[in-house]
C-alpha cells in the first residue's frame, strides 16, 4: 500500500514537473516579443545574427518582422493563460482539491498548451514562407547548432578553446 502510494505521488510530481517545463516550450523562430523581462535571453540576443547569416533581403525582413508583430498579443494570451492555469494546477495539487478538479485543471493546461502551440505552428509557417529553399536549410542546420550548444555547454567551450 505504501509503495502504491509512492508511486502515485512520484507520478504526480513527475507529470506536474512536465507541465512546469512545457508551459515555456522553446519556438522554432525565436520571439523575442512573447517574454517580458528585463534581461532578454539568449536566443533573443543572438537573433540578429542569426537573421544576418541568414542573409535576408529587405522585403524579407519586413515580412517576418510584420508576421511577429500579427501573432504577437495571440501568443503573449496564451502563454499567460497556460502559465496561469499551470499555477492552479500547482495550487490544487498542493491543497485539497479532488482527483476529479487536478484532473480537470490538467486537462485546461494541457488545452491551452495545445492552443499556444498551434499559434507558435502557424507563425513558424508563415516565417516559412518567407524564406527560400536555401535560407530554410541554413536555418535548420543553425538551429540544431544551436540546440547542440545548448546540450554541452561545457564539451563546446572546451573545444574552442583547444
Amino acid at each position: 500500500m505504501l509503495l502504491s502510494r509512492a508511486s502515485v505521488v512520484s507520478v504526480l510530481l513527475l507529470s506536474l514537473g512536465g507541465a512546469v517545463a512545457l508551459a515555456n516550450p522553446k519556438p522554432l523562430f525565436p520571439q523575442p516579443w512573447a517574454q517580458n523581462q528585463d534581461r532578454p535571453r539568449r536566443a533573443e540576443r543572438d537573433q540578429p545574427k542569426l537573421m544576418e547569416q541568414l542573409n535576408l533581403t529587405d522585403e524579407q525582413k519586413q515580412k517576418l518582422q510584420a508576421i511577429q508583430t500579427q501573432y504577437k498579443d495571440q501568443i503573449s494570451q496564451r502563454k499567460q493563460a497556460v502559465r496561469q492555469a499551470t499555477q492552479e494546477l500547482r495550487d490544487l495539487m498542493a491543497g485539497n482539491a479532488s482527483t476529479d478538479e487536478i484532473r480537470a485543471k490538467h486537462r485546461q493546461v494541457q488545452g491551452l498548451r495545445q492552443q499556444m502551440e498551434e499559434v507558435s505552428f502557424e507563425t513558424m509557417l508563415a516565417m516559412r514562407e518567407v524564406l527560400t529553399p536555401e535560407q530554410r536549410s541554413q536555418f535548420a542546420r543553425l538551429i540544431e547548432q544551436r540546440r547542440a550548444n545548448f546540450r554541452n555547454p561545457m564539451e563546446n567551450r572546451r573545444g574552442s578553446q583547444g
